[in-house]
């Protein structure tokens, strides 16, 4: 009998616990005072906007927002700022500290008659940015029709979820009430979870397919339930109980009208999108067999032009002769201009990127054309690096895209679209980050494995970018003459280095990263110690501005070149070890990590040379 008792006791709480399970809980916010940039009449802006988001967030009826007062009282006692635009890791202490899940925070700018309202929301539990936001006006009396615009943003990353309770022909009960905030003329969507999103690689769940029924109008709200009518649905009958509603449309009333207009945008905006796609399909289709034309086409200019080659092999190996040194291979000459240029690891492998967007695998040794890759739809390729393994290759061309390639399968493996068109990139030696500079005052850190962007903040045009072997330390730097490091793992600039007169146009980590190497238009090669901000050693013996470096990968040898001048440097020592004069122009230049040979490109023509680097 005791037993039985238990028992009977243990389901009567199970019951219970199941029961309030159900129960909606608001999320809890905290909305901290914003930080005022630039000049106000009124010394409180930032305090009136924090004002109206609370207000605003409270009018949704799906959050809990914590009260001003009480929130000030337990800041002030734990001797903390609720103002000023917080990092992640600062608001979610505070958040922890006042027992939210989200904490809105931000600025208010005034300049040039603008006034810009930035926002952002914290995950506490992560420290991860939700979302960030930012809108301007012309006025002060324009801020509080900023915050409602923005508030109506935030909102839509809290959506309402819930199911579908009861069918009655036309009227339908969801789970969700005025206990939930939900009120008369809110909008939700009905659906259904389908069958998992899948990455092709790890097989990892990124998602759960929504496979949508329709769309349901509220009518009539109780505490825990509420009734709805359809507006829309997929088809006769779709909308059943059990299935799955979430918030999704601006809550207002939608009038029959108002969803016939709704259905027919939603038919012209999927017309629309399909003829785009046709077109898309269109432009690849006949961007492909451009691509295969033309490399018909220099298949046979190339046997055509190969007995020719052999005999004028002489006289170009006289031209392309600098100081004494012979060149190991002349490369057939390309059709377009070439703008990049990188060296595998091992020596063996080069990439050069052209006019047209194509990127060209060449055998160093021989000079010999390997492959080409249809790298970029539209204008040139600006950069090129390899992977430490030599088995990837990153691309960045005027299209504003960033390209991941597998050398051996010729194939790409991903891609990401940029706001500004590229000017460096550099693969860490990890092979999950890649570093892109652009000709814009920012510069990005792409993760591979999430295929995602994170933004670095710079003061100009970034000209140069490199990462340390370790992956612990990156440098940026351009037309500001500095040379920023940044931590890559939390994206913090860690310091800034000043010794440039001119901009700064190449930068390379030495083998460990204790030391980085800088060229620069002020003629100068810098040797420096990032970890203190030390400049050791001073390389001067260029007259020409310096646009061009590469090191060796055991960290003892640097090569810097102008346009017309080639310097083979000692980097323990400083030193000048031997200087190449070329009569060509030099456009691209490179040297294999062993140090022992040296890559020229002269618009379209690209010589490989052997160095004597003893």
């Amino acid at each position: 009998m005791m037993l039985r008792a238990m028992l009977f006791s243990l389901l009567v709480l199970l019951w219970g616990a199941g029961v309030g399970a159900t129960d909606y809980h608001k999320t809890k916010v905290a909305v901290l005072d914003f930080q005022q940039q630039g000049s106000f009449s009124n010394q409180d802006v930032g305090k009136i906007v924090a004002e109206w988001f609370t207000t605003s967030l409270v009018e949704a009826g799906r959050f809990e927002v914590i009260e001003r007062r009480l929130m000030q009282q337990i800041l002030q006692e734990q001797k903390m700022g609720s103002s000023g635009l917080l990092d992640p890791n600062s608001a979610s202490r505070i958040g922890k500290l006042l027992g939210v899940k989200t904490v809105v925070t931000g600025t208010v700018q005034s300049y040039e008659r603008t006034y810009e309202l930035n926002v952002r929301l914290i995950n506490v539990e992560t420290g991860a940015i939700i979302t960030a936001d930012r809108v301007r006006a012309g006025s002060t009396t324009s801020l509080n029709d900023l915050v409602a615009k923005i508030s109506a943003r935030i909102i839509r990353h809290f959506p309402l979820e819930g199911y579908v309770v009861k069918r009655d022909g036309d009227a339908i009960m969801v789970d969700l009430g005025r206990q939930a905030g939900v009120r008369p003329g809110f909008a939700f969507t009905v659906y259904l979870e389908g069958a998992p999103v899948r990455h092709p690689k790890t097989g990892e769940i990124l998602s759960i397919e929504r496979v949508p029924k329709g769309l349901l109008k509220i009518t009539e709200v109780r505490d825990k339930t509420a009734q709805a009518v359809i507006v829309q649905e997929t088809c006769a009958g779709c909308i059943q109980a059990g299935q799955q509603v979430s918030s999704s449309q601006p809550e207002e009333a939608l009038r029959p009208e108002e969803a016939a207009r709704l259905r027919e945008e939603e038919r012209k905006r999927e017309e629309a999108e399909r003829k785009a796609r046709e077109e898309r399909d269109k432009e690849v289709r006949e961007y492909q067999e451009k691509v295969e034309e033309e490399a018909r086409e220099r298949e046979k200019d190339r046997l055509e032009a190969l007995e020719k080659e052999r005999k004028h092999a002489a006289e170009r190996t006289a031209q392309a002769a600098i100081s004494g040194l012979a060149p190991l291979a002349a490369f057939p000459v390309q059709r377009e201009e070439l703008r990049s240029l990188a060296l595998a690891p091992n020596g063996t492998l080069a990439a050069t990127g052209d006019d047209d967007g194509l990127i060209v695998l060449w055998d160093l040794a021989k000079g010999v054309q390997l492959a080409t890759l249809p790298g970029h739809l539209k204008g040139a390729v600006v950069a090129l690096a390899f992977s430490a393994d030599g088995r990837q290759l990153v691309s960045a061309g005027k299209d504003k895209r960033a390209v991941l390639w597998d050398i051996a399968r010729r194939q790409q493996l991903a891609a990401v679209g940029l706001k500004e068109v590229a000017s460096d990139i550099e693969m860490a030696a990890s092979g999950r980050l890649v570093v892109i500079g652009s000709k814009g005052d920012e510069s990005w850190l792409w993760d591979l494995k999430a295929n995602r962007l994170r933004t670095l903040k710079n003061q100009n045009d970034v000209l140069a970018v490199a990462i340390s072997q370790d992956g612990r330390m990156l440098a940026t730097a351009g037309q500001d003459k500095q040379i920023a490091l940044w931590d890559p793992a939390t994206g913090r600039q860690l310091k800034s280095l000043s010794g440039h007169g001119g901009d700064v146009r190449m930068l390379a980590f030495l083998a460990g990263g204790s030391y980085l190497v800088s060229a620069a238009e002020d003629k100068l090669v810098l040797i420096w110690n990032p970890r203190n901000g030390t400049q050791q050693q001073i390389l001067r013996g260029h007259a020409d501005e310096v646009v061009h470096l590469a090191v060796s990968r055991d960290g003892q040898r640097v090569l810097s070149g102008d346009e017309k001048l080639v310097i083979l440097w000692d980097a323990q020592n400083g030193q000048e070890l031997r200087r190449y004069r070329v009569e060509k122009r030099i456009d691209l230049l490179g040297m294999t990590p062993d140090g022992r040979l040296l890559v020229l490109g002269s618009g379209k023509e690209l010589t490989s040379y052997r160095l004597d680097t003893n």
